[in-house]
């Protein structure tokens, strides 16, 4: 006989998906809470956009509403229990995971990838630099990035960002091999620090162990996934295994189902009971729809971001922020702070043809920009004038 494998609806799947990434129901914000909430996603990543507010802040607030950001400042620079990384992309993580994230970092100091062997290549070419960075920091730290002095021998040459930019590629590669750390934020510029002294010493989970956690955890972030959605969520899936899903399916954790409409085999926890009535906005790099692909077959909205594109071709805008309204995704809201006036300015609000148009759904948008603008410090909004209101 063959496995049965149950049938959910998209509806189902979707309320899955809201409600593993806590956006179901508004938490109380508190740095517990905020400390729970990094910890179940996983990571929130780190990105220099600011047309709002940074988007680690923007993935909180979506989840909790207005919260103080002492709290996270807490967690980070007093408390240690997230801090921040370059592993896998910038973001910050929660410090209980650094035993399975130790495994990555043994990874790259056994250079098992090409990239990993060309930067241990260009460490040895370099060791001069670095045992003056690791002196200073010994020494003087913690310190910015302009109190080291470039003593490389061999440039780091790339097409992007970083050619050339030799201690800068230097503190990265020493934070990905887990010896340096950010220790401080200053005027939002980063300090380091050595790990050893910020934080604790951990020993890596064994493979089995660290497929089993990541696994499990992914799912329950996800609520709803494919294999191969799992292996792609950010700060978990490097550790995702076939062998720990079926663990977890003989162990009763994982439940093999279909979804109506959507192609091949998908896994799940938990239950999709109740629907919630949150409305939201979504930054670009939430963790809801930074999976594009899987956003627009659960939610069927297609949605791309524009920053990098020619003003004259965007459809949506530059920081379009979906609307994320009980478990559907409606549309986006283009919106942009005026920090000179205070004024948080709407430029657009873009429903998908199957949004609802009734009073109060466009009250719930609006409720839910006024709180993302008292949230980043606007006194007002702007609307612009074509933009449809709640009569």
């Amino acid at each position: 006989m063959g496995r049965h494998v149950d049938r959910i609806t998209l509806a189902e799947a979707r309320r899955l998906a809201v409600r593993a990434q806590l956006l179901d129901s508004g938490t109380r914000p508190t740095a517990v809470s905020i400390l729970k909430a990094v910890q179940h996603l996983g990571y929130l990543q780190l990105d220099p956009t600011n047309v709002v507010a940074r988007n680690h802040l923007l993935v909180l607030w979506s989840r909790f509403g207005r919260y103080k950001l002492a709290d996270l400042d807490r967690l980070l620079w007093r408390d240690r229990s997230l801090y921040e990384s370059i592993l896998f992309i910038a973001g910050i993580l929660p410090t209980a995971d650094r035993p399975l994230h130790a495994l990555r970092i043994r990874a790259a100091v056994r250079g098992q990838t090409p990239q990993h062997q060309r930067m241990n290549v260009w460490l040895r070419k370099n060791a001069a630099l670095r045992r003056d960075v690791l002196a200073r920091l010994r020494r003087d730290g913690p310190l910015p990035l302009d109190a080291f002095e470039d003593r490389s021998i061999d440039s780091w040459t790339s097409s992007g960002w970083n050619d050339d930019r030799n201690v800068s590629m230097m503190l990265h590669f020493l934070m990905r091999l887990g010896v340096v750390a950010i220790g401080a934020r200053a005027s939002g510029r980063r300090v380091f620090t050595l790990a050893s002294t910020w934080l604790p010493t951990v020993r890596p989970l064994g493979r089995r162990q660290a497929a089993r956690l990541a696994t499990e955890r992914a799912l329950g972030a996800m609520g709803v996934a494919t294999y191969q959605q799992l292996r792609h969520y950010y700060g978990l899936g490097y550790y995702v295994t076939l062998d720990a899903l079926g663990d977890l399916e003989r162990a009763g954790v994982a439940r093999r189902v279909t979804v109506e409409g959507l192609p091949g085999e998908h896994f799940v926890a938990g239950t999709a009971a109740g629907d919630g009535d949150r409305t939201t906005l979504l930054s670009p790099f939430d963790s809801l729809i930074i999976d594009r692909a899987r956003t627009e077959r659960l939610f069927g909205m297609r949605y791309r971001m524009e920053i990098y594109v020619p003003k004259h071709l965007r459809t949506r805008g530059y920081f379009a922020m979906p609307i994320l309204h009980r478990d559907q995704l409606i549309g986006t809201v283009d919106p942009r702070m005026d920090r000179e006036h205070g004024r948080l300015e709407v430029l657009s609000l873009r429903l998908e043809p199957s949004a609802p148009r009734d009073r109060a759904t466009h009250r719930a948008i609006e409720s839910a920009v006024e709180d993302l603008a008292a949230f980043a410090g606007a006194s007002d909004v702007r609307w612009a004038e074509a933009t449809p209101r709640a009569r």
